[in-house]
């Protein structure tokens, strides 16, 4: 019998469907069997097909007879999933349930987002995809490896979904801060997009993970008779652009040129080469390089709030000089050239990058990345953060080279000793690797560092003071910007589109989150954080001529909100 889903804007089983040039549009479908119904993820209620739903599909005897509702199926697995003391295991509890009932899935990690958030994506995903050979139970997403050059375009239409809105993709190299971890990073694709769903509101259905598989360097995997991938060093240099080029002319070829790519975890030389390379003719967006520089400069902007000036009255030091350090770095100078009216090269002056071999300065020019050469100023060589901290005086300190315990008690004493609020952001990932603690910033600062970090800490208190220290965590901008992006029908990502999205998540934060000393909003608001952020960088991209879906909604915010992905179950008749 066929099923037509009662109320909302989606198909007869919940599911959101989208054309090109719509987000979201009315879709029907049919099931065959109530034996089919519980096994696909997206359609399956389990326990909460009521009495009517069982007997008009097939159901009866197929399931107990009680009948449960969707919050006592979320309590009851918030139990289970508490129970596990490993996050590993809590990770694969939660992938399962991933796959046999899609929407209690999300309504669990909307509802818990805060608790559940590192077990999904960040720290423990990065475990996941150390072992992803031997959790392996079904794929999750399309790989793309070297054996199949020449039929990539077969390949994505193998993928059962046709109206695609973001693609996540990886090659492995650089998995978080482990390294190469070769097909076995897929694990990445797969959290960020659940990330994209859960708080951005983008339909699971318009989501695609993909991992090429170039080879890995990584001896272990290689030899690992569990390993999943091709048993092979990496391609390189033509023969990998060659095959990225493929991907990304198939990808337009297949969907169309609005489908937004988010290019995640590449090596920072291919990180940057790649998103040079196709950002003028393809929609693409690099997490790691301009997601991160978002979140960063929300923070930023938002501690102006706690002293006085702007962005322009500031000297910044970065102690790290890769892929994340020089993109905060640019979307910096970025906005101090809009704000102050100034060329952006006169911005990049009060910028300073600190990388293994010391300042970067305009006498090491000739050995420099391209990348790091703008930022070359004329200066004596120094080799130290403290002594760098000494001489350069920053305002504020970022670090982002993943070297744990850099900032040491001396250098935040001498960052104390220059600022009365000294901002230090201490962002490299996971805990092991950041340059400090929250309590070592607030205690070695006597509690006046203004301190976000990359990854959580508890609160802290100092001197009968509770300071809650500020995660400057990604989540809070990709979602909402790749929404922004969808609903829009942007054709092209813009850097005015990256600072839209980082004003308006700075715009966020309240005089009483300034009372706890917070440089974010909190993260339990962020589906409405991510509608915000959203019209925001939809407005840009009505503003500079690049959104196809037109007319131009009169309330934004208002038509984010509506267009986002809800894990509400439907009812079926």
């Amino acid at each position: 019998m066929a099923g037509v889903a009662t109320g909302g804007v989606e198909d007869a089983y919940g599911e959101d469907r989208a054309t090109e040039d719509q987000p979201i549009t009315p879709w029907a479908v049919c099931v065959a069997s109530g034996h089919s119904l519980l096994r696909d993820p997206r359609h399956n209620k389990g326990l909460s097909f009521t009495e009517k739903e069982r007997d008009a599909h097939y159901l009866r005897g197929l399931l107990p007879p009680v009948v449960l509702s969707q919050e006592l199926q979320e309590k009851r697995l918030l139990q289970n999933v508490r129970q596990f003391q490993v996050p590993l295991q809590r990770y694969m509890a939660l992938m399962d349930l991933q796959e046999r009932n899609e929407r209690l899935f999300y309504k669990l990690l909307i509802d818990n987002v805060e608790e559940l958030l590192p077990v999904v994506y960040t720290p423990t995903v990065g475990e996941a995809c150390q072992k992803y050979g031997s959790i392996f139970r079904r794929p999750q997403g399309l790989y793309i490896s070297l054996k199949e050059k020449g039929r990539i375009l077969e390949l994505l239409r193998n993928w059962p979904e046709k109206s695609i809105q973001v693609i996540v993709v990886t090659d492995g190299e650089r998995i978080l801060g482990l390294g190469d971890l070769g097909c076995q990073g897929m694990g990445i694709p797969v959290g960020k997009l659940a990330l994209y769903t859960a708080l951005g509101g983008v339909r699971p259905s318009a989501c695609l993970p993909i991992t090429i598989d170039v080879g890995t360097n990584n001896e272990d995997l290689l030899k690992d008779e569990f390993y999943i991938g091709l048993r092979q060093k990496r391609a390189t240099g033509q023969e990998y652009s060659d095959l990225l080029d493929e991907f990304m002319a198939a990808i337009k070829q297949h969907y169309g040129q609005k489908v937004l790519v988010q290019f995640e975890d590449f090596a920072n030389y291919n990180a940057f080469t790649l998103l040079e390379k196709y950002r003028a003719n393809n929609l693409v967006f690099n997490d790691d390089i301009q997601g991160t520089a978002a979140v960063v400069l929300a923070g930023l902007i938002a501690a102006q709030k706690f002293v006085s000036g702007t962005l322009a009255d500031h000297t910044f030091l970065f102690f790290g000089a890769g892929e994340a350090g020089t993109g905060i770095a640019e979307l910096v100078a970025l906005e101090i050239s809009n704000q102050s009216k100034v060329p952006v090269e006169d911005a990049r002056k009060k910028i300073w990058l600190l990388d293994s071999k010391g300042l970067i300065v305009s006498s090491r020019k000739d050995s420099l990345q391209p990348f790091k050469k703008r930022y070359a100023h004329e200066h004596e060589p120094v080799k130290d953060l403290l002594d760098a901290v000494k001489v350069i005086k920053p305002t504020a300190l970022i670090g982002s080279a993943g070297v744990g315990q850099s900032f040491t008690k001396k250098v935040i004493e001498a960052m104390s000793s220059i600022n009365e609020r000294p901002i230090i952001l201490a962002l490299s990932n996971p805990t092991s690797q950041s340059e400090c603690t929250a309590e070592q910033a607030y205690s070695w600062s006597k509690g006046r560092a203004i301190f976000g970090s990359g990854s959580p800490f508890d609160p802290v208190k100092y001197n009968d003071k509770l300071f809650v220290p500020a995660q400057a965590n990604n989540a809070y901008i990709f979602p909402g910007f790749g929404l922004g992006v969808v609903i829009s029908g942007a054709i092209r990502v813009k850097d005015e589109m990256i600072l839209a999205a980082a004003e308006g998540l700075a715009d966020q934060v309240t005089p009483e989150h300034v009372d706890k000393g917070l440089i974010y909003p909190p993260f339990s608001c962020i589906r409405k954080i991510s509608a915000n952020i959203a019209a925001r960088v939809a407005a840009k991209a009505y503003d500079l001529g690049l959104a196809s879906h037109l007319p131009r909604p009169k309330d934004l915010v208002k038509y984010a909100e509506s267009c986002m992905y809800s894990p509400i179950y439907r009812s079926y008749r």
